[in-house]
């Protein structure tokens, strides 16, 4: 095997992060729809779990989790580094990959879920390629309504109710007119070369967003400039371009940023401060559980209750351990931009048990001897 090969799915969000970071980087792949069989014979018996994207390497590796993916291809191949080397930089894309990776699960899940009825046939064609993409396109989207039931009803444990919709859809396109203020200036997060978060929010925006029918809809009426920047993001030759000198960051991510504190930032803490409890209850268990049950969260004013997923504490504790591992005088050029978006105390926060990852499944760190 010469080629890594990539099992995922076209409308898959994080695969949509992946594929965008493969192309960018000019990195050999073949890309394998992920099949019932996939799933069956390679898919769980190589990771022990169930999901996608998954990378086979040449020298046989089996990676998963698009974080992990990256962080393992950054090294295999540095040219065209996608993480900048300064501090205010590359604390903006690490944070950026937290908010892509797990806030815009709610606007990806509602548009793709909440309005199935304007888009069940091409929805249900696509989650029956499962099964095969040589299936008549009946059988295809017959098996799609079966293979859908989970995710359809995902939403209210991820929050997404009555009472939240009005928020989420208020808050994506408050989103989308941000991102097309800064993309009048810039064609990536952080310059001409696109970084980390770039790449994470490719996997919403493209997979979900740009694929559905019904919430294309919405940036082709709002974000033109979101458009071509999806068209970039996915282009199979880009030029290398630049991050912005000095390790400037733009202002014009500072109205992004201060949400990702107000909001997210919560709901991130709370998750932290749920796993001492659930180990209590669970002092031998050394695997956490996927969710950790329910709580209170607030979108836009509106409060509703979603199930705590320690996962995303994993996440976070990534822009976390690199903001505290910088210099005295790194830390002083970070805290500049930490001040002016909201986050400066967020980012003193010390997560009271860590979380790791071991044999893909989420587990309590162990302490260092």
């Amino acid at each position: 095997m010469n080629k890594y090969q990539l099992y995922g799915t076209e409308h898959s969000y994080f695969t949509g992060k992946i594929v965008a970071y493969l192309r960018y980087k000019g990195i050999p792949y073949e890309f394998r729809p992920a099949s019932l069989w996939h799933y069956k014979r390679f898919i769980i018996p190589r990771t022990g779990v169930k999901y996608i994207p998954v990378l086979h390497t040449p020298d046989d590796q089996v990676l998963q989790d698009t974080s992990v993916i990256i962080d393992s291809m950054e090294q295999r191949f540095p040219s065209r580094p996608i993480y900048p080397s300064t501090p205010k930089q590359k604390l903006v894309a690490l944070l950026f990959e937290l908010y892509a990776d797990e806030w815009f699960l709610l606007p990806g899940m509602h548009y793709r879920w909440s309005y199935l009825a304007q888009h069940e046939k091409y929805l249900m064609g696509e989650f029956g390629q499962l099964g095969g993409r040589w299936l008549p396109g009946p059988i295809k989207r017959a098996l799609g309504r079966k293979i859908c039931a989970p995710f359809k009803n995902s939403l209210k444990p991820l929050g997404i109710t009555e009472e939240t919709v009005p928020a989420i859809e208020a808050w994506f396109l408050q989103f989308l007119a941000d991102f097309e203020n800064h993309l009048s200036e810039h064609d990536y997060l952080l310059g001409s070369r696109p970084c980390l978060g770039d790449f994470a929010l490719a996997g919403p925006l493209t997979a979900h967003t740009w694929r559905d029918p019904y919430s294309k809809k919405i940036l082709l009426e709002h974000a033109p400039r979101t458009v071509q920047w999806i068209q970039r993001i996915n282009a199979q030759q880009q030029p290398e371009g630049e991050f912005m000198a000095d390790d400037e960051v733009p202002e014009t991510l500072l109205p992004i940023l201060r949400h990702i504190f107000k909001e997210q930032w919560p709901i991130l803490l709370d998750t932290a401060n749920a796993l001492p409890a659930w180990q209590a209850k669970n002092p031998n268990r050394e695997r956490v559980s996927r969710a950790l049950g329910w709580h209170e969260y607030s979108i836009g004013g509106v409060r509703e209750q979603r199930l705590i997923f320690p996962y995303a504490q994993w996440m976070m504790q990534r822009p976390l351990d690199f903001y505290q591992s910088l210099s005295c005088e790194q830390r002083r050029s970070a805290d500049s931009l930490l001040q002016a978006c909201d986050g400066l105390e967020a980012m003193a926060f010390q997560p009271p048990i860590r979380l790791g990852r071991l044999n893909n499944q989420v587990v309590v760190e162990k302490a260092q001897s």
